[in-house]
């Protein structure tokens, strides 16, 4: 083995490890995140109406525990709820760009869709 193929096996080792020690301090932050949440995210089995995030009022913050939604996509749920007066469905949340059927799959035993109260009577 020659020197520059020692110093691009160093280099790919180095870019592995960083990769991995991000993926490691990521998960952390998730799991620190649910824990210190309000909202409790359970099983599909157990959950009940009043333990499901409502895609129509959930904070950010509450959005971004969920798994697989980051702050950005957080936002962009509530773009979309404020923009099309809130999700009829849970099916809806499909409309969002970057929620696919995997990711779709991963949250709809943690989300509800109550109606949206409208201020007319």
């Amino acid at each position: 083995m020659n020197k520059r193929e020692l110093v691009v096996i160093i280099f790919l080792s180095a870019v592995f490890l960083s990769g991995a020690i991000i993926n490691t301090y990521k998960r952390w932050q998730l799991k620190r995140k649910i824990a210190g949440s309000p909202v409790e995210l359970v099983n599909s089995e157990s959950a009940s109406p009043d333990t499901l995030i409502d895609i129509n009022a959930a904070t950010p913050e509450q959005l971004d525990a969920l798994p697989g939604i980051g702050p950005a996509l957080a936002q962009r749920i509530i773009t979309y709820r404020q923009t099309h007066g809130g999700f009829k469905s849970i099916n809806e949340i499909r409309n969002i760009n970057g929620i696919g059927p995997k990711k779709f799959a991963a949250i709809k035993d943690l989300i509800t869709c109550r109606p949206i109260k409208s201020g007319k009577n």
